[in-house]
C-alpha cells in the first residue's frame, strides 16, 4: 500500500524543481556512491576516534574507577532509556526513513515534515510517562534486591527518555537532508569527551558518584542540542504543520510505517538492550557492567556498518522510489564488502590480542574472554551483509522485516532464558550471537528470493584467507612488554590483511581510498 500516485507525482515534481537539492540531479550511480563513500569514511573516522576515547573511557579508566555495580546501574539506565525511546518514537523513525523524499521542499519547509515529527514525538513522549507513572514502582521494587542502585537512580529515566528521543528525531532529519556525519560526530566523539571529563572529576574527587550521574545524563542533552543549533542556523527548522498536504491515502501510510516501525525498532534494539536486562534479571547488576565491558571491545566490528547504513538510507529510499535497482545492487555488494574487510580487520586484531586485551582489566573480568568472541564474530557475520537491513527497512517489504525481527526477538528470549542460567555472562552472548547471525541471514535470503539482491561473492573467501593468514601471523609473536605488544602485533596483523587486500584488489571503495592518500602523498612530495 502506496500513497495516491497523483499526490505524489506532484510531490515528484517539486522535489526536480527546487533548487536547494540539487543533488538529486546529479549522475545518479556515481555521484550518489561518491556521496556515500564521502560520509562513510568521514563517519567511520570519528566513530573509530571515539571508539579510542570509549576505550580509555570504559577499559582503561572506568573498571579502576568505578565498581562493576555502578557501571552496571549506568548502563541499565540506558538500556530502560533507550528501549522505552523505541515504543516512544511510535515507529516515526520508519516514516522519516521511508517517506520523507515524498515531503522533501526546501521552499515549502518540506511541507511541515517536522512539526509533523515533533508532535508525534512529544505525544508518545507523554505515554511513556504515564506508564512511568504506574509502572516505575513495581520496577524498582522488583530489581531492588539484584540491583540496589537502580531505585535511587531511576528517576532519571524521563529526562534520558526525552534526550533520546528528540536526538534520534533530530539526527533522522538531518541524515534525510544528507547529513550523516554530524550526528555520528556528535554521539560517537563529542559525547565521550564529555564523559571522559566526568570520570576524570569523579577519579579527582571533585564529584561523586551522585554528582557523575547527573552530569551524565546532562552530557546525553548536550549533543541534541547542537544538532538542533546546526539545523537552525541552516535553517532547516520549522514547526509549522501543513495538514492539507497530507493526502487520506498518505496518512494511512504514515500509520502504517508507524506501526510497523514501532515493532522494528523494538526489535532492533533487543540485541543491544535486552541481553544487559537479563544478565541483570539472572545475574544482578555487577555481572552487568562486566558484560557491559567485554562487549564493547565487540562493537568495534560495528562502527564501519552503522555510518555506512546510516548515510545510505536516503540514497536507498530515493533509489526505491525511481525503482533504481542498478545503484540499490551496487550500494549492497560494495557496502558487503567494505564491512567485511573491516569487520575482520578488527575481528583478526581483537583474537591477536586477547591475551594483552586482560593484562589491561582487573581480574574480574577475566573469565569473559568468550564474550568477546562470540558477540565479535556474531557481528561480523552480521556486517558481512552490508546495508541488508536499510534495503529492506526502505522497500516494499518492510514488513517482513518487521516479522523477521518478531523471529529474532522469540530466538533471543528462549536461547537467553535457555543460556544464560546454564553460562552465565557467556550464554547470554551465546544468546546474541545465534540471535543476529541467523536473523541477518534471513534477511539476505529474503533480499535474494525478492529482488535477485545477492552481496556474497568469491571477495569474501578470499579476505577470509588473507584475514587467516595475519591472525597466524600475530600468533607467532612471542609475547614482550604489554604496550609494545599491543602496538607491535596490532601492526603485523594490520599490515599483513591489508597488503593482501591491496595487492588482491579485494575492495573497490578501499583500494580507491588508499589510491586516493598515496596521490596526494606524491603529490606533496
Amino acid at each position: 500500500m502506496y500513497p495516491d500516485l497523483n499526490h505524489l507525482t506532484k510531490i515528484h515534481q517539486l522535489i526536480l524543481n527546487s533548487n536547494e537539492y540539487i543533488v538529486l540531479h546529479l549522475p545518479e550511480r556515481r555521484s550518489n556512491m561518491g556521496i556515500v563513500q564521502r560520509q562513510t569514511i568521514r563517519g567511520t573516522a570519528w566513530s573509530y576516534l571515539g571508539a579510542l576515547l570509549g576505550f580509555i573511557n570504559i577499559i582503561l579508566l572506568s573498571p579502576k574507577i568505578f565498581t562493576a555495580g555502578e557501571i552496571g546501574v549506568v548502563q541499565l539506565l540506558l538500556s530502560f532509556a533507550t528501549i522505552m525511546a523505541q515504543f516512544a518514537s511510535l515507529g516515526f523513525t520508519n516514516v522519516i526513513n521511508r517517506l520523507f523524499p515524498y515531503f522533501r521542499n526546501g521552499g515549502s519547509r518540506h511541507h511541515g515534515f517536522l512539526g509533523l515529527s515533533v508532535v508525534i514525538t512529544l505525544a508518545g513522549f507523554i505515554a511513556a510517562l504515564i506508564f512511568l507513572k504506574f509502572y516505575g514502582p513495581h520496577f524498582e521494587q522488583a530489581n531492588i534486591e539484584r540491583s540496589p542502585l537502580i531505585s535511587r537512580y531511576s528517576l532519571y529515566l524521563p529526562a534520558l527518555l526525552l534526550v533520546t528521543l528528540l536526538f534520534n528525531l533530530l539526527d533522522n532529519y538531518n541524515k534525510v537532508l544528507f547529513d550523516a556525519v554530524l550526528g555520528t560526530f556528535l554521539r560517537e566523539f563529542l559525547f565521550r569527551v564529555l564523559n571522559l571529563a566526568l570520570i576524570l572529576l569523579f577519579w579527582a574527587g571533585i564529584i561523586d558518584f551522585d554528582s557523575y550521574v547527573f552530569w551524565y545524563v546532562v552530557s546525553q542533552g548536550v549533543p541534541m542540542i547542537i544538532i538542533f543549533l546546526s539545523l537552525l542556523i541552516r535553517k532547516e527548522i520549522s514547526l509549522r504543520l501543513e495538514p492539507g498536504f497530507i493526502t487520506p491515502d498518505l496518512k494511512r501510510e504514515i500509520i502504517i510505517l508507524s506501526l510497523f516501525g514501532i515493532l522494528t525498532g523494538i526489535s532492533t534494539m533487543a540485541l543491544t538492550t535486552l541481553d544487559k536486562l537479563f544478565i541483570n534479571t539472572y545475574l544482578g547488576e555487577a555481572e552487568v557492567g562486566i558484560y557491559s565491558i567485554a562487549s564493547y571491545f565487540a562493537v568495534l566490528i560495528t562502527l564501519p556498518g552503522r555510518s555506512v547504513t546510516k548515510i545510505s538510507i536516503p540514497f536507498l529510499a530515493e533509489s526505491w522510489k525511481k525503482n533504481d535497482m542498478e545503484t540499490i545492487n551496487d550500494l549492497y555488494v560494495r557496502s558487503s564488502i567494505s564491512q567485511y574487510a573491516m569487520g575482520l580487520l578488527f575481528f583478526i586484531g581483537l583474537l591477536a590480542n586477547m591475551d594483552n586485551i586482560f593484562r589491561l582489566l582487573p581480574d574480574v573480568y577475566s573469565g569473559s574472554a568468550a564474550v568477546i568472541i562470540l558477540i565479535g564474530f556474531g557481528n561480523l557475520v552480521s556486517g558481512s551483509g552490508g546495508v541488508n537491513g536499510a534495503v529492506l527497512s526502505t522497500s516494499s517489504l518492510y514488513r517482513y522485516q518487521t516479522w523477521l525481527m518478531f523471529i529474532l526477538i522469540g530466538l533471543f528470549v528462549t536461547t537467553s532464558v535457555i543460556f544464560i542460567p546454564l553460562f552465565g555472562i557467556t550464554g547470554a552472548a551465546l544468546a546474541t550471537m545465534t540471535s543476529n547471525i541467523i536473523y541477518s541471514m534471513l534477511g539476505i535470503v529474503l533480499a535474494g528470493k525478492r529482488f535477485g539482491l545477492w552481496p556474497y561473492s568469491t571477495v569474501h573467501l578470499k579476505m577470509t584467507l588473507v584475514a587467516a593468514v595475519a591472525l597466524g601471523a600475530g600468533y607467532v609473536m612471542p609475547e614482550i612488554s604489554l604496550i609494545p605488544d599491543i602496538l607491535i602485533r596490532s601492526l603485523i596483523v594490520g599490515v599483513i590483511f591489508t597488503a593482501g587486500v591491496w595487492f588482491w584488489k579485494l575492495s573497490d571503495d578501499l583500494n580507491g581510498v588508499a589510491e586516493s592518500l598515496l596521490d596526494r602523498f606524491r603529490r606533496k612530495h
